[in-house]
């Protein structure tokens, strides 16, 4: 299975927004007890503001998206979404080993954080080899350092 992490263009915006609806639809509740359809927007919004967006796809069809910052001694994975039709299938984890070991290989730790309701991405963080570091009033902050 081979896979392409694709810079998304202005064009991709619609489906970036639809592929979030439908990704975080039930953390949204289970964090804020609805839908908020504002607050979806102004999440997309700043995601978008923060740039380095990529869709991904595997075997030619796009399956998601991923968020990726390079930092002075880190690599910060922003975002990370797999359309749920796809979702337990190892496309994320695959993404985030391949992140890992780019970062580690330059020296670098990877960070990134997870809503605190999201308890099955946190699951998979520690198993990856992430670290608890800290949290915020919404979200778990994690890190995996090189060894």
């Amino acid at each position: 299975m081979r896979y392409e992490l694709v810079p998304a263009v202005d064009a991709d915006r619609p489906w970036l927004e639809q592929l979030r609806r439908s990704v975080y639809r039930d953390l949204f509740f289970a964090t804020w007890g609805s839908w908020d359809e504002a607050r979806h927007l102004r999440h997309c919004e700043e995601c978008w503001a923060r740039g380095s967006i990529y869709a991904v796809e595997f075997d030619g069809v796009r399956v998601g998206m991923m968020q990726l910052f390079e930092l002075p001694d880190a690599v910060e994975v922003g975002e990370i979404q797999i359309t749920p039709a796809y979702q337990n299938t190892g496309i994320g984890t695959r993404l985030l080993r391949d992140t890992i070991a780019r970062a580690h290989t330059h020296g670098k730790k990877v960070v990134l954080s997870t809503g605190l309701q999201n308890r099955r991405a946190f699951q998979l963080y520690l198993r990856l080899g992430f670290r608890h570091t800290g949290q915020t009033d919404t979200h778990n902050l994690l890190e995996c350092a090189p060894p």
